[in-house]
């Protein structure tokens, strides 16, 4: 399978965010397909500007799980992540979704990630790509969310 991450920025210059937390990723790894750009509303602590979100896939770095966590955590920081509210607004959060066929529940790092099932702005870029196709027929994927997610109009 393959390494796919989520990213999404509701602070500062959006489409920048994306677009650099993209390069510095694909710097690392090998992109091999990407969604359209999607808007939401902020889920869990609401109180926030909206979010814009892409899905990315990756071919398998062939890293061990929770250093390829750290690696994340590292490029979300060197972006200027900052962690002072709980899911509250940031430059960037990079999460990984899937990674191959591994499943992990560990402190460090959970897979598939734990909340992806109940996230419009996760699901619908994901449905979008080809390697969608090979996750649907090994998970059930939720298609009716509270908060819709739209694709941007660029």
């Amino acid at each position: 399978m393959s390494l796919i991450l989520a990213t999404g920025t509701n602070i500062g210059d959006r489409l920048q965010n994306l677009a650099q937390a993209k390069r510095q990723l694909s710097s690392a790894f090998s992109l091999q397909e990407e969604s359209r750009i999607y808007q939401s509303a902020a889920v869990d602590y609401e109180e926030q500007p909206d979010f814009y979100n892409q899905v990315l896939v990756f071919s398998d770095p062939k890293i061990e799980p929770n250093l390829l966590m750290t690696q994340v955590l590292e490029l979300e920081a060197e972006l200027g992540r900052t962690r002072d509210i709980l899911r509250g607004p940031r430059i960037i959060d990079i999460d990984i979704l899937f990674y191959n066929d591994i499943k992990s529940e560990t402190d460090h790092l959970s897979l598939p990630h734990p909340r992806l099932f109940e996230r419009s702005f996760v699901i619908r870029p994901l449905m979008e790509l080809e390697v969608f196709k090979e996750l649907n027929k090994k998970y059930d994927f939720n298609t009716k969310f509270d908060t819709e997610a739209y694709p941007l109009k660029l």
